[in-house]
């Protein structure tokens, strides 16, 4: 599909950041007399009972949702566009956002503005001139977060141990998609379709710097702009991967303006340049060669320093292109 197939497409995409999956909790208090009855309700419900203490629990959904009742209270587990819309690719602003919550709410015959947010996605879909896997080569290292390509089209940042309280992902949405045999719109079919997401998981209100997230605190204008502000950093600590000047040999004026020269090359060369390094990085470790975390970051440093040398390098057009996108992103909310 061409880049400019049709504005609506284009709006479509990058109109707004949205919410997708959500993670709910409502203490059984809240709920009162109506929480023997959620069962009801569910599309499937499977009851439980621990034959040591007697709890019981109930497992269930609700038009594609988790929806699990426990002894303290009602658990809520999903994506709220596809509750919405039937699939994640429709976006959601901060008003269908509380609609959608509403709409769960109005399901389970109850109120679920006090509920506890636990845990949420949040993210947008950016139209790229490009292929997916071309912007992801061109992405390097983030701060304090880990790099992971599992594949071309999928790029994570993420913690080391089990435990993700904060993980951003970027992958090509369309792909995913088709992988998941959901229904991509019309026009999107062969689009280069970026999707780029913060994952927050568990102690939201330490990770945002605020007192308390609630369901109704999801579409408030202000905590929006938080969770924006967050999503546009983080991409921004990212290192980024240049391209060398067409005239860079007459920049070269030393031995070390050289080497950064040959180490820009050899990063420039494949798609697979900051795979390369990691590798070789996990070489170093395996081997024990550094006694000090500190030392792998510092060599990670600098070869993106060499590879992306001032004045040997200029910005890459795709990354200019996605830097616009992040910059911009921010102007819809």
């Amino acid at each position: 599909m061409p880049y400019n197939k049709g504005l609506f497409v284009y709006k479509f995409c990058n109109a707004c950041t949205m919410y997708d999956k959500v993670k709910l909790w409502l203490d059984r208090c809240d709920v009162g007399e109506a929480f023997p009855h959620l069962t009801t309700y569910l599309d499937e419900a499977t009851q439980t009972t621990d034959l040591k203490t007697g709890e019981t629990r109930t497992f269930g959904s609700l038009h594609g949702l988790k929806v699990n009742l426990y002894v303290g209270g009602l658990s809520i587990v999903g994506s709220l566009p596809k509750y919405m819309y039937g699939s994640n690719i429709y976006p959601l602003d901060r008003k269908t956002t509380a609609e959608a919550i509403s709409k769960i709410g109005d399901a389970l015959h109850l109120s679920l503005d006090n509920a506890k947010v636990t845990g949420f996605e949040f993210g947008c879909c950016f139209l790229m001139r490009h292929r997916v896997r071309e912007y992801l080569d061109r992405l390097g290292s983030m701060p304090r977060l880990q790099r992971y390509r599992f594949n071309q089209e999928t790029l994570y940042y993420k913690h080391r141990g089990q435990h993700q309280p904060k993980t951003f992902c970027y992958y090509d949405k369309v792909a995913d998609a088709q992988r998941k045999k959901m229904e991509i719109p019309p026009g999107l079919q062969d689009a280069n379709l970026l999707r780029c997401e913060i994952r927050l998981d568990g102690r939201l209100p330490h990770q945002l710097n605020v007192p308390e997230v609630k369901a109704s605190t999801l579409s408030d204008n202000h905590f929006y702009k938080i969770v924006m502000k967050q999503f546009q950093e983080t991409y921004f600590s990212i290192s980024k991967m240049n391209r060398l000047k067409e005239n860079v040999m007459s920049e070269i004026k030393t031995v070390a303006d050289a080497f950064d020269c040959f180490v820009g090359k050899l990063m420039n060369q494949t798609g697979q340049s900051q795979e390369q390094v990691d590798d070789f990085l996990q070489e170093l470790k395996s081997a024990g060669v550094f006694k000090d975390r500190i030392s792998y970051v510092r060599l990670k440093q600098k070869i993106e320093r060499a590879a992306n040398k001032a004045n040997l390098s200029i910005q890459d057009q795709l990354i200019k292109e996605l830097d616009d996108e992040f910059r911009n992103v921010g102007a819809y909310v």
